[in-house]
């Protein structure tokens, strides 16, 4: 008799500005449940929640009488409140963008001030960690209450609920402990049973089913562009298997700080140059809803919906300003050319438009094709971004003649300058990524081979040999009596190299495995040219030969069992 196991798979995505949450009963997978109402939403509904906290700073300290021995009396303090997503009002102070201080090797957007955000921690005694972890505190409790009142209290305690979450594909090992450390201090569980998967893989597993079988063939190659408020993610696969679906990947994913947000800052810019800094100030200090109203027509409105064909000017809601011609001004509302706009929109397109450029030259650098550019992500609907995207790799090119005919196959084909790359928009483009991520939770991974971000190595000592070891590199070893010298590597992958892929755990398995398994010293591999650090010069110019390490032949300077820490990126060749 066969015994059916079921279970919930909810997943959580921590964006930079916008968080979502989605849940699939395994005995029907199909069915992905988007919560899509939130404390202090007002009954509005919306796919995500803003990745926003606050703590109410109110005096809660209270002095209660203890032991002489202890000192007389103590403070005791109480919780503060907290605040999060949609509670807030318009010109509140509050937390953004928390979680890319998870990852100190990310670099902070303009509009993130460290020593604001350290400023606000430091009034409530919080660290980033815990402001993470408050905040995915009140995810959980939060989607853990909807699927209760959903599927009921008492079916909800009785099935295993798995959690997945997402990260971006640039983040560190360190980020990723991190992350999954302030989960797990939010109550999802063990960090080591927790699973993860980066954004731009979560997104793809979803898009590249919803155009399965139709348009796949084996050997397409599409760039998924995770593009959404703060970050833009990409990665690339290659088709190798229709059914199951299958994919590798086939160039490392990348990303960059150009997300919707900078579109933000640059209107207010605009604003502000337009109007004039005083009234512009003056507007945000004595008239916060006004700008408020501006801004969130901007953001609902033309982020998403500017089409330079269809919008020859937009107007701007902002009631109270009074008339100004020369301002553009009227009515309570400042026009905007459309000229005006795309120099709002372009630098960040720009930007977008470089980083796909690169996934594409990645791939034809290995011969292959690009089939197609997939969009997703809140700033993926917008249709600007579509038409520029459009516009850049579909663009008329100078005609080539076709390569000349061999009798062995070559690859001038894929030399070739590609003619067209087709631009795709799939539906619910803005919660791809937690729906993909649903369905690995509970199909596996679709992806066969990964291409390694890293060089990874290992450091051991060894016999010294005039020929291959600088004469001021070597050591008296008391122990074995001979010249040694350390700091040799030995490398194991290098970076980009086709591998397989670990387990859907593999990302929980290497934060955790890496701290009693053995140590990577991962430093610039010899194949790349770099300029090496004091403490990297004492790498081999060539990677040293397994057996040269052995002490059967030639004792070496005994070390104790090697372990594996969980690496900065410091630790790791790049």
């Amino acid at each position: 008799m066969r015994k059916a196991f079921a279970d919930l798979t909810t997943r959580r995505y921590a964006g930079t500005t916008y968080s979502g949450v989605a849940a699939a009963y395994s005995a029907n997978p199909d069915d992905i449940d988007i919560i899509k109402t939130w404390p202090g939403g007002n009954g509005i509904t919306s796919d995500k929640v803003p990745t926003e906290i606050a703590y109410d700073h109110v005096p809660l300290a209270e002095v209660s009488p203890i032991s002489p021995e202890d000192g007389g009396a103590k403070e005791v303090v109480k919780p503060v409140g907290i605040r999060w997503g949609f509670q807030f009002k318009p010109e509140e102070t509050r937390l953004r963008c928390i979680k890319l201080f998870l990852d100190r090797n990310q670099r902070l957007p303009h509009f993130v001030s460290p020593l604001e955000t350290a400023a606000q921690l430091r009034k409530c005694e919080r660290t980033v960690m815990d402001a993470v972890s408050d905040y995915l505190t009140k995810i959980y409790e939060h989607t853990m209450e909807t699927l209760n009142r959903r599927y009921g209290e008492s079916f909800v305690n009785s099935t295993p609920v798995e959690f997945v979450l997402t990260v971006p594909a640039v983040w560190s090992d360190a980020a990723k402990n991190a992350t999954l450390q302030a989960a797990e201090r939010a109550g999802m569980g063990n960090r080591h049973e927790l699973k993860l998967i980066s954004e731009p893989e979560a997104a793809a597993v979803y898009t590249l089913r919803s155009i399965q079988p139709s348009r796949l063939r084996v050997g397409d190659n599409y760039i998924v562009c995770d593009a959404g408020g703060g970050t833009v993610d990409l990665i690339a696969y290659k088709v190798t298997q229709l059914n199951p679906l299958r994919v590798e990947e086939s160039a490392v994913g990348t990303g960059g700080l150009c997300g919707s947000a900078f579109l933000n800052y640059r209107f207010q810019d605009h604003v502000k140059s337009r109007i004039g800094a005083e009234r512009y100030e003056n507007m945000r200090e004595k008239k916060p809803k006004t700008w408020q109203m501006g801004l969130r027509y901007f953001e609902e409105f033309v982020k998403r919906n500017f089409n330079e064909e269809e919008h020859s000017e937009v107007n701007v809601p902002f009631p109270g300003l009074p008339d100004d011609e020369e301002a553009g001004l009227d009515s309570g509302f400042l026009i905007l050319s459309a000229a005006q706009v795309k120099t709002i929109f372009e630098p960040v397109i720009a930007h977008v438009i470089e980083l796909v450029e690169g996934q594409v030259d990645a791939i034809k650098s290995r011969n292959g094709l690009v089939s197609g550019i997939i969009l997703v992500g809140g700033f993926g609907q917008s249709n600007y971004l579509y038409t520029r995207l459009k516009q850049h790799f579909n663009s008329p090119k100078p005609a080539s003649p076709p390569p000349p005919y061999t009798e062995q196959p070559t690859h001038a084909v894929a030399a070739a300058p590609q003619q067209s790359v087709e631009v795709l928009q799939p539906l619910h483009a803005w919660t791809a990524v937690v729906r993909g991520a649903v369905l690995r939770g509970m199909e596996g991974s679709m992806v066969e081979k990964r291409r390694s971000r890293w060089h990874y190595g290992t450091s051991y000592a060894t016999v010294f040999d005039e020929k291959k070891h600088p004469v001021e590199d070597r050591y008296c070893s008391p122990l074995w009596e001979r010249w040694m010298v350390s700091d040799r590597m030995q490398w194991h992958i290098a970076k980009v190299r086709i591998s397989p892929p670990p387990p859907l755990t593999s990302t929980v398995s290497l934060v955790s495995e890496l701290t009693g398994v053995c140590v990577i010293s991962c430093r610039a591999h010899p194949s790349q040219p770099t300029n090496p650090s004091p403490s990297t010069t004492r790498a081999t110019s060539d990677p040293p030969n397994p057996s040269s390490s052995k002490t059967s032949s030639s004792p070496a300077k005994p070390t104790r069992r090697p372990k594996l820490s969980v690496p900065s990126s410091s630790k790791f060749a790049r």
